[in-house]
């Protein structure tokens, strides 16, 4: 890439982790993809401009390259993303259109850990609870799993943000976008043994939850703690996103209706939730198959 391509780039870069509240993870994402589509851009004689035929082009190269349906929606909502920021910090005077078509996506029906599953885990893990890494660990798991916040939205959560006292704490979603979310007796419980065990160790963070010099916690780390404590259960998927999976499906099952799922989750849109649909009527199936008794 030429050294206005880098320059672009860099700036790009800081626009959206400034301005948009994506997660390391999504921004690193967008800039590798980006970077991939200025490649060949330069290779078409294009420019770093985006337009709707080189676009074009480079989808199909990416279908016949055989990459993922979502993979290729992500590199195109990058390329978008940039095209807005050229035109909101006025490198260009005119928005551009980048209407395509791309390949439909398939619905994959979330995976999520059963409730006795999980409830196993919290119990075995909290009878280990010792020491402030131990209480960080247990109440990280837990604090996924009641409450179904993102990853990022956990680790960037503050005690400014964390009331006890009225059970609700204040997320910071996907674009800067607040929601509050109800904490159970059983959480707040969690929550307020695990800032005892902070407290004794004199450890001060603007972070909830932090590592014992305060610091805020790195997205690696929390994967791993979540990925080694769903060792125990038979879920196929072992991730903080799981924790989110299960928090919906079960708020589903036990009759939560889905505009209050979509809140909860901090959904733009009611499609986003209901996905978890699925689940609930893959249950179903199984209730029928197990008990009918023509369901053979």
């Amino acid at each position: 890439m030429t050294g206005a391509t880098l320059i672009i780039l860099d700036k790009y870069y800081d626009y959206i982790l400034k301005n948009r509240g994506y997660s390391i993870h999504t921004i690193q994402s967008y800039i590798t993809d980006l970077k991939q589509y200025l490649i060949y851009s330069e290779d078409c004689n294009s420019g770093y401009v985006p337009d709707s035929k080189t676009l074009r082009r480079w989808v199909r190269s990416l279908v016949l390259a055989e990459i993922s349906e979502r993979s290729i929606h992500r590199k195109v909502s990058a390329v978008k993303s940039f095209a807005n920021f050229l035109f909101v910090s006025d490198q260009i005077n005119k928005e551009i259109p980048l209407e395509i078509q791309l390949p439909k996506l398939k619905k994959n029906i979330p995976s999520y850990v059963k409730e006795r599953e999980i409830n196993q885990v919290l119990d075995a893990y909290e009878l280990n609870v010792n020491d402030y890494q131990s209480s960080l660990e247990f109440t990280i798991f837990s604090s996924f799993y009641h409450t179904g916040m993102r990853r990022f939205e956990l680790i960037m959560l503050k005690e400014v943000n964390l009331s006890l006292d009225r059970k609700e704490i204040k997320v910071m979603g996907k674009g800067k976008k607040e929601r509050i979310v109800p904490l159970s007796n059983e959480i707040v419980g969690h929550l307020e043994r695990f800032l005892d065990h902070k407290e004794l160790n004199h450890i001060c963070s603007d972070f909830v939850f932090c590592d014992e010099q305060g610091d805020q916690l790195k997205e690696k780390w929390v994967y791993q703690v979540v990925k080694r404590m769903l060792n125990q259960t038979f879920s196929d998927k072992k991730s903080p996103h799981i924790l989110r999976h299960s928090f919906a499906t079960h708020l589903l099952q036990n009759g939560a209706d889905m505009n209050s799922i979509k809140e909860l989750l901090g959904h733009s849109s009611l499609a986003a939730t209901q996905i978890y649909a699925h689940n609930d009527i893959s249950q179903l199936k199984k209730i029928y198959k197990d008990t009918h008794p023509f369901s053979e």
